[in-house]
């Protein structure tokens, strides 16, 4: 039987083992922590309260096909639900904040133009700039990766100050990097394969991750058997070659004592584990920070593509599970954009999709570096948490307290046992910042049964994304049974492990598009400038403003726009037909229809 060593049990070496397991592999899934998920992990190893700990809400758009695949696979189709627009709370204005719906599609351009996220006119620019940079050829994408997004963005006639802090606060609060800072190919990617299936705009887990998603893997994991070895607290300290230098012969790990990850006191109870893997296929799927530091002489001297890792950045974010003693009126289900505050914050409101009857605001903090000065927060000997939005002392206390400037908390409110904050630091999310492509590594090594995964390996996802890192999960597993096909007699590899490489919209329909708004773009750039040139200072948004109430309808056969029966349907083939959340029978509110 051919054996396999994955080192790192999140979303990549999860799928990379399943896969494996499917095809009669024998997988041993090491682990640093005490629980799965690595960026995805969802845990009950803390003392504050009875409900999982999260790291950040997670995103899942209808283009990620090889996600969907797995969760199909899982059987949890059930355990997601819709949502198709961002809000924007500016100031306290809760009630009828400004929105903006499905804005990776043509279909909804009206909706969004009266949707209030800024005026008309910025707005229009702002979808403008998403078809001008559609617009321009995968050929030249390597050469847009060494630009950033906001220096491509401010090159353009048409941008204004409005266009560029739309484009900022996406990508603050999504992926935590600055637009100065942004690859402007990864913007691209992210867009065009958005474009193409953009309703719903996104898909949330309908409860915790690990109630919705890593327990149903790790029984499906577990199901097969004795094939199957989990080996938790296992921190890998060193990788190395057999004496050919060809292969990896060696893995070393140490026992830890607690979670990396989450607990700061953790220590060393065994050192030097050593597992002799030269028989084997191994694929490392950790962060790159965990990677770097064991790319030492004799794996550098092989393979230097290996050294180009350090080249590549992470950032620094946090979060904020903030419980409260009451249910907060008026706070909708949507991810809302904080659009004055500092730390460039969202928050999404975890009691609507965990079914809790008091407010849960799970807040995520995107620009967290100068906060790394203050200790993270502080607790009395009962384990609650000393807090003083007057004079604040903790990050959570400077957090807290921007948050109270937009929304009537006051520390009473707040469930001071429950309530916490959780860091990043040490597993930093990678950074598709200016020119990292060119350093990123690719899946298979100079090692022949040695492959890399997870979201900072070159993929066709590009940004760091949970699709990217199944994807390169995937691409491992190949990898895998492609070497067992060149020793039969240790069984059938089984079967070609697929890929599945979204649709996108040519760039030849945004060019045209580009070219018939083109007066349009210029029209409105007049219009900004003249509002600047005149001091025009518009409260924004207005006092008056409603929203507009419109039914959302996540069904591909019922979008409910014109614009959409002109455009050419996506046609996926057999194999991806019936995968996403797109082609599952739910009904406009986002529930499984009768009989699903």
């Amino acid at each position: 039987m051919h054996k396999v060593s994955i080192v790192g049990a999140g979303i990549a070496g999860l799928t990379a083992a399943l896969r494996l397991l499917e095809r009669n592999y024998h997988v041993t899934l090491y682990e640093q922590d005490d629980f799965i998920g690595g960026m995805l992990r969802s845990h009950k190893e803390h003392d504050h309260g009875d409900n999982p700990r999260e790291h950040s809400y997670h995103m899942l758009c209808n283009w990620y096909f090889n996600f969907w695949s797995v969760a199909k696979d899982l059987g949890i189709e059930r355990n997601f639900t819709p949502r198709e627009a961002f809000k924007f709370l500016y100031e306290g204005h809760v009630q009828d904040m400004p929105e903006m719906v499905n804005p990776g599609g043509i279909q909804d351009f009206y909706r969004n133009l009266t949707g209030g996220a800024a005026p008309v006119e910025e707005l229009f620019l702002f979808m403008y700039s998403m078809v001008d940079l559609l617009s321009i050829p995968d050929s030249e994408d390597d050469e847009l990766d060494k630009i950033s997004f906001n220096g491509w963005l401010r090159s353009r006639p048409y941008c204004t100050e409005t266009v560029a802090k739309l484009h900022e606060k996406i990508w603050q609060t999504v992926w935590a990097i600055d637009s100065w800072q942004a690859s402007a190919r990864s913007y691209k990617t992210f867009l065009k394969y958005g474009n193409r299936v953009p309703v719903p705009q996104l898909w949330l887990f309908k409860g915790s991750k690990k109630d919705t998603l890593l327990d149903p893997f790790l029984k499906k994991l577990h199901s097969h058997g004795e094939r199957f070895e989990l080996k938790y607290l296992h921190r890998l300290q060193a990788i190395h070659p057999d004496s050919s230098g060809k292969k990896i012969g060696q893995l070393v790990f140490d026992e830890v004592s607690a979670s990396p990850s989450i607990n700061p006191q953790w220590k060393v109870k065994k050192k030097g584990i050593k597992v002799d893997v030269a028989e084997e296929d191994v694929i490392i799927s950790i962060s790159p920070g965990g990677f770097t530091p064991l790319v030492t002489g004799d794996l550098y001297n092989v393979d230097p593509a290996l050294g180009q890792v350090r080249y590549l950045e992470a950032e620094p974010m946090a979060s904020v599970e903030l419980y409260l003693n009451r249910k907060l009126p008026d706070i909708p289900p949507d991810v809302v954009v904080f659009m004055n505050t500092d730390y460039e914050m969202t928050f999404l409101d975890y009691s609507q999709t965990w079914g809790l009857e008091k407010t849960f605001l799970y807040v995520t903090v995107s620009d967290f570096k100068s906060l790394l000065s203050a200790e993270p927060e502080k607790r009395d000997p009962d384990g609650n948490l000393i807090l003083d939005l007057q004079h604040p002392k903790t990050a959570i206390d400077y957090i807290l307290r921007e948050i109270n400037k937009n929304i009537d908390i006051s520390v009473a409110d707040i469930d001071l046992y429950q309530t916490s904050i959780e860091t990043n630091t040490g597993e930093e999310l990678f950074a598709n910042l200016t020119g990292s492509w060119a350093h990123r590594p690719e899946v298979k090594t100079a090692f022949s049964n040695m492959f890399l995964a997870g979201t900072y390996v070159r993929n066709f996802a590009d940004v760091a994304t949970v699709e990217g890192a199944c994807a390169t999960g995937l691409i491992a597993a190949e990898g895998v049974r492609e070497n067992a096909s060149r020793r039969p007699e240790r069984g059938a590899p089984g079967e070609k492990i697929e890929v599945i490489t979204p649709d996108a919209y040519p760039s030849e329909l945004f060019q045209a598009l580009k070219v018939a708004w083109a007066p349009y773009a210029g029209s409105a750039k007049l219009w900004s400038a003249a509002d600047k040139a005149f001091g025009v200072n518009r409260i924004w948004p207005p006092k008056n403003f409603k929203l507009p109430k419109l039914k959302f309808t996540p069904s591909p056969d019922d979008l409910g726009s014109f614009f959409t029966d002109f455009l050419p349907r996506s046609k996926w083939n057999q194999k991806t037909m019936g995968l996403g959340p797109m082609f599952w029978n739910y009904t406009p509110d986002g529930k499984p229809r009768k009989g699903f």
